[in-house]
């Protein structure tokens, strides 16, 4: 069995019931991600999303002015919904992959201005994350900028109160996949690939939930 199947087809089913309109403009909704989002744009035309879902940020991005995007997802469902969205932006040039690391491996070096990794490398097991870590590096562009976020740390009493299942050292099960590192440990990790230019905890408010952000340089 595909050790993502279970997790592909919880998000088949969120996924379903995603908003297939598009942003009207270049709010998030976050002004912590406005303000990456914008960083992450400026003087960038080609953009990777890997772990797209129904392609918001991809869509978000164009409004910053990307003209050239492209967006990798497991969820055969966020990539329907993706093309789907996609078609209420005439001119704009967006490919949407369903496939998981291996869909990297298609992409040309060095072809990309940017690049996002949204809550998606700690929901991997630790082999695939550092798998898309390398490959990302290697399709971004010299000094190519990358967005990582990565959920919050849970403590071992979170994780006990919260019923978590440990899987492996970080690895949890919480209904999908958490690779549960403390932040000095993301930064190791992320620092062996590409320079930490600047870090900050993101607030959702809706969700009542803190995330941990990065912008990275290649």
């Amino acid at each position: 069995m595909n050790r993502y199947e279970k997790t592909n087809l919880q998000w088949n089913e969120i996924l379903k019931n995603d908003n297939l309109t598009i942003p009207e403009g270049k709010d998030s909704g976050n002004e912590d991600m406005n303000n990456s989002l914008s960083w992450l744009t400026e003087n960038a035309s080609s953009i990777i999303d890997f772990g797209c879902a129904s392609g918001s940020m991809l869509f978000l991005c164009s409004r910053y002015g990307t003209t050239s995007h492209i967006g990798i997802d497991l969820s055969p469902q966020g990539i329907a919904n993706a093309r789907t969205r996609a078609k209420q932006m005439p001119g704009q040039q967006f490919t949407f992959i369903c496939g998981g690391v291996d869909a990297l491996l298609s992409i040309e070096s060095a072809s990309m201005d940017a690049g996002i990794l949204s809550n998606i490398i700690d929901n991997l097991y630790p082999d695939d994350a550092h798998s898309v870590l390398r490959e990302m590096k290697r399709i971004l562009k010299p000094n190519g900028k990358l967005l990582v976020k990565v959920n919050s740390y849970l403590t071992p009493a979170q994780i006990e109160e919260y019923g978590i299942t440990p899987i492996e050292g970080n690895l949890l099960d919480d209904g999908l996949y958490l690779w549960n590192n403390p932040t000095e440990e993301w930064d190791k990790i992320l620092s062996s690939y590409f320079c930490i230019k600047y870090y900050q905890n993101i607030y959702y408010e809706e969700h009542n939930q803190y995330n941990r952000l990065y912008q990275l340089i290649r």
